[in-house]
């Protein structure tokens, strides 16, 4: 896994990178049964660096399946409240959410930029 640069698991692209104390991952393609043990990788390496805040990014996710909603919710829960929060503009990856109840727990939002709103060190 490398931390800075995307990896390519079939269908989907992930890529992380530091804004201060915060960990922005940017997932694109499709987050199956097939692909969402590599995104639990990534997102299993990041939160051994603890970061304050992890925003992942699903913007260029064309399929979002209970597999990667259960990744996004381990995450949930080894973070603090509200410290996982999730970029979406679409109803592909924000319908799981909602239909599941998940919203309630892990909020949604429409950029980057506003999903790190509040966090001290993320800057611009």
């Amino acid at each position: 896994m490398a931390s800075g640069d995307g990896q390519d698991a079939g269908d989907l692209e992930v890529s992380v990178r530091w804004r201060g104390p915060a960990a922005v991952v940017t997932v694109g393609g499709e987050i199956d049964l097939v692909t969402a043990p590599e995104l639990g990788e990534v997102v299993g390496g990041v939160l051994e660096r603890e970061p304050g805040v992890l925003v992942v990014d699903l913007r260029a996710v064309d399929f979002l399946s209970s597999s990667g909603l259960q990744v996004l919710a381990g995450a949930h829960r080894k973070l603090d409240a509200g410290a996982l929060r999730v970029v979406s503009t679409s109803t592909i990856t924000s319908r799981p959410f909602t239909s599941t109840g998940l919203d309630e727990w892990i909020a949604l939002f429409p950029s980057v930029d506003q999903a790190l709103a509040g966090v001290a060190g993320a800057g611009g």
